[in-house]
C-alpha cells in the first residue's frame, strides 16, 4: 500500500499544526505540497541522529519544538515576490504620502508596515518610491515583518537576482542599485530606510506596535480558511491608524469588502480605508487614533520580536501587472459582445478552467468538443492607440475617477476589438463599487478572450469564495497558480 496513505491520518495532523501556528489552509496550496514539505523535513529530522524514528515520532518532536515547527514552516513558505509588483499601488502610497504629510505635518514621521515582507522587494519599494516622490527619510518609519528567518537574511543582506526584476523598463534599478558580479546590491540609503523584524500575524501584538499610516499585507489573506482570516483582519486593524490605508492583494478586494472595509477608490492599487461611522463594521472592530502611536513612532529602536510562530509568507503564484494581452477577431466575440452571457451554474463554477467551460460560461449550451473547436483565434496584439485608450483608462482610475474610467473603457470597447485587459478593468471598477454582479460577468467576459488571464482568475475566486463556492473558488485559484507557474517557466 501506497506509504502516503497509509500516513495520511499523520499528514493531516501536521496540516492542522501549520493551520494553528500560522493560519495556513492547506487546501490552499493543495494537501500534496504539505505532504513534500512534511517528508523533507522528516528525512533531515531522520539523518540527524534519529535513523530509527518514524513520521509519528517526527509529529510527536515538532508538537514540542518550535525550532522543528519553524524549520517546516520554512519548507512551506517559497518567496514569490519582486520590485514594483502591483506597481499602482506604489504610486497610490507616495500620493496618499504626501496627502498625509500635508495635513498633519511633519511633527511625527509616516510609519508604514510591510507584513509579510518575504524577501525584502516590498518594503524596499515602499522606500523607493517615497523618497523618490521627495519625501525625506527622516519623515518616514518604515517596518517590515516576516515569519522566515530565511527570507529575512536575503532582506538584510540587500542583494538581488535577475527574478526580483520583472518587465522591460528598470529605471529604479540603475538610480538606486550598484551591480555585482552575480546580481545587484541596493543602495545603502534604502537600506537603512527599513527596520527588519520576525512577527506572526495571528499573534500580533498590536499593542507593542502602535499603529500605522499605511499597511501592506498583501497575497497572503487567500492562503487562509475563514477563521484564520478573521484573526488577521482583525490584527491588521488594530494597528491601521483611524484615517489609515491598507493595500492587500488583488484577489482579496471582495474579502475585505466583506469584513467592513471601505475601497479607497484607486481600483489598481487595491487600497481599503475603515468604513465610515455610520457603516457596519464586523464585530464593531475599533477605531485607533494616530495619537497613540506618537511615541512609538519618534523612537528608533528595535520593533520588539513577537511570538515566537510564524506569519505564512509564501505566494506559490503572483501577479503580473496587467499590460497588453493578445485580443481576438471581434466576428468571434458576438456572442459576449452581445451580452449574451448565461449565469455560471454549479457545474460550471466547479469544474476546472479550460477553454470549453469557459466557452460555456458565455454562450447557449454546448459539447465539450464544440467549445473547444469554436474558441475564437489569437490576433495581434492591440495597436499604439488602442494600449494608448487602455492606459488613459487605467490613469483615471488611479486618480479614482471610476466613473469616467468606465465611460472610457466602454468608449474603448466600442472602437476597437474585445480585450481581456478591457473586461478586467471594467470587473475591478464594478468590485471597487460593490457592484459584484457586474463584476462577476466582466471578469467571465476576460476569461472567455483570454483563458489565462491570471488577475480575471483570481477576482472570480474571489467572488466565488464569498458567495459560499469554496470548491470552485479553489480550482480558479488553482488554475491560476498553474498558469502564473506556465508563464515563469
Amino acid at each position: 500500500m501506497n506509504a502516503h496513505h497509509d500516513n495520511a491520518p499523520l499528514y493531516r495532523r501536521f496540516a492542522e499544526l501549520l493551520h494553528r501556528a500560522m493560519g495556513l489552509d492547506a487546501a490552499s496550496l493543495g494537501h500534496s505540497a504539505i505532504e513534500r514539505a512534511v517528508d523533507q523535513r522528516a528525512a533531515a529530522w531522520y539523518a540527524d541522529g534519529h535513523a530509527d524514528a518514524t513520521l509519528a515520532d517526527y509529529l510527536n518532536a515538532a508538537l514540542t519544538s518550535p525550532a522543528i515547527v519553524q524549520a517546516l514552516i520554512e519548507t512551506v513558505v517559497v518567496p514569490e515576490t519582486w520590485f514594483y509588483r502591483d506597481a499602482d499601488a506604489f504610486k497610490a502610497l507616495a500620493r496618499l504620502a504626501h496627502e498625509r504629510l500635508y495635513e498633519r505635518g511633519t511633527a511625527l514621521p509616516l510609519r508604514i508596515l510591510s507584513l509579510p515582507c518575504s524577501t525584502g522587494e516590498e518594503p524596499y519599494t515602499i522606500a523607493m518610491s517615497l523618497l523618490d516622490a521627495g519625501i525625506d527619510a527622516a519623515q518616514l518609519r518604515i517596518d517590515a515583518m516576516d515569519i522566515s528567518e530565511r527570507s529575512l537574511a536575503v532582506a538584510q543582506r540587500a542583494h538581488y537576482g535577475r527574478n526580483s526584476f520583472r518587465g522591460n523598463a528598470f529605471p529604479f534599478r540603475d538610480a538606486h542599485f550598484a551591480r555585482t558580479e552575480d546580481g545587484w546590491r541596493l543602495a545603502p540609503r534604502i537600506v537603512d530606510t527599513v527596520r527588519f523584524s520576525r512577527a506572526n500575524l495571528m499573534q500580533l501584538d498590536a499593542a507593542a506596535l502602535g499603529v500605522y499610516d499605511f499597511v501592506f499585507c498583501r497575497n497572503v489573506l487567500i492562503y487562509f480558511d475563514r477563521e484564520a482570516q478573521q484573526t488577521a483582519l482583525h490584527a491588521l486593524n488594530h494597528v491601521l491608524a483611524e484615517n489609515g490605508t491598507l493595500f492587500v492583494g488583488p484577489a482579496e478586494t471582495g474579502l475585505l469588502m466583506r469584513y467592513g472595509m471601505q475601497s479607497a477608490k484607486i481600483p489598481l492599487a487595491f487600497a481599503f480605508h475603515r468604513a465610515t461611522p455610520g457603516d457596519t463594521q464586523l464585530n464593531g472592530w475599533p477605531t485607533a487614533p494616530l495619537a497613540t502611536a506618537a511615541a512609538l513612532a519618534m523612537t528608533h529602536a528595535p520593533v520588539p520580536a513577537l511570538a515566537p510562530l510564524p506569519v505564512f509568507s509564501a505566494e506559490p503564484f503572483a501577479w503580473p501587472d496587467p499590460v497588453a494581452r493578445t485580443s481576438i477577431n471581434r466576428a468571434a466575440f458576438n456572442g459576449i459582445a452581445a451580452g449574451a452571457v448565461a449565469p455560471l451554474n454549479d457545474a460550471t463554477s466547479s469544474a476546472p478552467l479550460h477553454g470549453s467551460s469557459l466557452s460555456a460560461a458565455f454562450k447557449p449550451p454546448m459539447t465539450s468538443s464544440q467549445a473547444h473547436n469554436t474558441l475564437p483565434p489569437v490576433a495581434p496584439a492591440p495597436t499604439n492607440a488602442a494600449r494608448d485608450s487602455l492606459e488613459a483608462a487605467h490613469a483615471l482610475a488611479d486618480a479614482g475617477r471610476l466613473a469616467e474610467a468606465a465611460t472610457a473603457i466602454n468608449v474603448y470597447l466600442e472602437q476597437h476589438a474585445p480585450h481581456a485587459d478591457a473586461f478586467y478593468l471594467l470587473g475591478v471598477l464594478a468590485d471597487a463599487n460593490g457592484e459584484t454582479n457586474l463584476a462577476r460577468g466582466h471578469y467571465r467576459k476576460a476569461l472567455y478572450l483570454d483563458p489565462q488571464h491570471t488577475e480575471a482568475l483570481a477576482h472570480l475566486a474571489t467572488l466565488l469564495e464569498l458567495e459560499g463556492d469554496r470548491n470552485g473558488a479553489r480550482l480558479l485559484m488553482q488554475r491560476a497558480s498553474r498558469t502564473q507557474g506556465a508563464q515563469r517557466g
